[in-house]
């Protein structure tokens, strides 16, 4: 049986990395033997697609992890929920609504960011999510609710044109 040391390193790791499930995770690691900054930095590697991240160097893996801790912490909505949220924010442009749907999509921002980072290696991830984050509040701002189309497919939109506009105008 594995005995939790809040003291040690790799739990005071997770700790500022603000995992929810901190005690379960540490378990699972130490059981593993994996003490190591680095043994975290792969646990949550695996927590996305592998194809997405092997490219990926050890700097902005952290810079994921971090993201991805925010992420985790955000309000578990289902799609009925969200979309509800959809619909009242449309109405009234309530604040507490946005963060929601914001929090709610942050995860498929990062995968899209992934993505592309995975096809330009040389663009900076941080720039990146900020610029793709963007692209989810644009989306937000002008999606019209009585559109045939579905805000997720709306959402992958904006964020691209934000991207592809962003690095097209570097070049």
């Amino acid at each position: 049986m594995i005995t939790i040391d809040k003291n040690d390193e790799l739990y005071k790791y997770l700790s500022k990395l603000k995992v929810k499930d901190i005690d379960d995770t540490y378990k699972l690691l130490a059981s593993q033997g994996r003490y190591k900054r680095q043994d975290v930095l792969q646990y949550f590697r695996a927590e996305f697609d592998p194809s997405l991240t092997q490219d990926i160097d050890d700097k902005d893996l952290e810079k994921i992890v971090d993201y991805y801790a925010d992420i985790r912490q955000s309000t578990k909505l289902t799609a009925k929920q969200v979309n509800q949220l959809l619909k009242e924010y449309s109405l009234g442009k309530k604040t507490e609504y946005k963060n929601l749907i914001v929090q709610y999509y942050l995860k498929d921002v990062m995968m899209l960011c992934l993505n592309y980072k995975s096809l330009h290696k040389d663009i900076d991830l941080q720039d990146l999510i900020q610029i793709a984050n963007l692209g989810l509040l644009e989306a937000l701002e002008n999606y019209d609710a009585d559109a045939k189309v579905k805000f997720d497919d709306y959402i992958i939109y904006c964020v691209y044109k934000n991207v592809t506009e962003e690095y097209k105008e570097k070049k």
